[in-house]
């Protein structure tokens, strides 16, 4: 029926997140491509999110599989993602928000990408709108021009150094090969949020396949991962972020690669700092004297832990 095209399953996985996922699923049927495999995880949501995936589910047609998880607790975005990861049977998957769009042409795009890519390139991915939270586009996530062309370059193939220190790629814009999960044994679930560790992991071993087309919208919603990452004291998501620097140290072979990994870790200082997350400033002090030259600056940014320490507080809170 479908040529032999590879299967992608879109792994929809939502908490508290009513008023968007209807939204989000019905991008999902939208696609051009076929075949779609669709697994819709609520992670223990107390709003009416349940009920709102239930009300579209009749709705879906039957050409796409259809599988549900509904937790009855809340275990975290990585572990839910597993356990729905686990239900996949695609070729390919996409890690979809509920509360993001896919726009139609999105699947199609990335599959077409992949199948003229070598076997080494183990995500594809595109160019996002940046929305409010009524889905109205605000800005694009690369730069682009008046005329909506590229004002910047977008890094593409073995884009590992590249990711060590900055968000260079979108993480709702991405396709990923199965194969490469399988390899990574999954999202790290001791993680609070996933896609900085797997971008470190997964680009050590796979190149990135940068398609210049606008295929995603990505909802700035109020309470999100991003907005949790800048409150003050100590954050269990900068803590995330100073574990994958850990690993990134030991996965780096080459001091350039030490020095892109450097350049993170002092924004990471400085946030700390900003933050007045003393324990976390600490453990990146820590790795940064492991991995790079200390300067003038650096000794700026660690003073407090002097003050914190010689006033008895602890820093320690992992």
């Amino acid at each position: 029926m479908y040529d032999n095209s590879p299967k992608v399953s879109v792994i929809c996985l939502c908490h508290n997140q009513a008023p968007y996922v209807q939204d989000a699923l019905r991008s999902v049927v939208a696609q051009t491509y076929r075949p779609i495999e669709l697994i819709i995880a609520d992670d223990g949501s107390t709003d009416d999110s349940v009920a709102k995936i239930r009300e579209i589910l009749p709705q879906i047609p039957t050409e796409i599989v259809v599988k549900t998880l509904f937790l009855p607790k809340n275990i975290g975005n990585c572990k839910a993602f597993n356990l729905a990861w686990q239900m996949a049977t695609g070729d390919f998957i996409i890690d979809h928000a509920a509360d993001d769009l896919l726009l139609p042409a999105h699947v199609a795009g990335l599959v077409a990408a992949f199948q003229n890519a070598p076997p080494h390139v183990g995500i594809a991915f595109s160019d996002v709108w940046i929305a409010n939270e009524d889905a109205q586009p605000v800005r694009t996530f690369y730069k682009r021009d008046a005329k909506g062309q590229l004002a910047e370059q977008v890094p593409s193939g073995d884009i590992y150094a590249d990711l060590l220190h900055r968000h260079c790629v979108c993480t709702p814009a991405m396709m990923i090969r199965n194969e490469v999960l399988q390899r990574l044994g999954g999202y790290d679930e001791s993680l609070t949020y996933e896609d900085y560790d797997f971008w470190v992991r997964s680009s050590r071993e796979w190149h990135y396949l940068f398609t210049d087309n606008i295929t995603v919208v990505k909802r700035e919603v109020s309470g999100s991962h991003s907005d949790k990452m800048y409150r003050k004291g100590f954050s269990p998501y900068r803590y995330s972020t100073l574990q994958v620097c850990r690993k990134a140290a030991a996965l780096n072979r080459n001091p350039s690669e030490d020095a892109a990994l450097a350049r993170m870790v002092r924004y990471q200082m400085r946030l700390c700092l900003r933050q007045r997350d003393f324990t976390n400033l600490q453990g990146f002090y820590e790795l940064l004297q492991k991995i790079s030259k200390i300067g003038i600056a650096d000794c700026l940014l660690a003073l407090p832990l002097l003050f914190v320490n010689r006033l008895g507080f602890s820093t320690v809170k992992y």
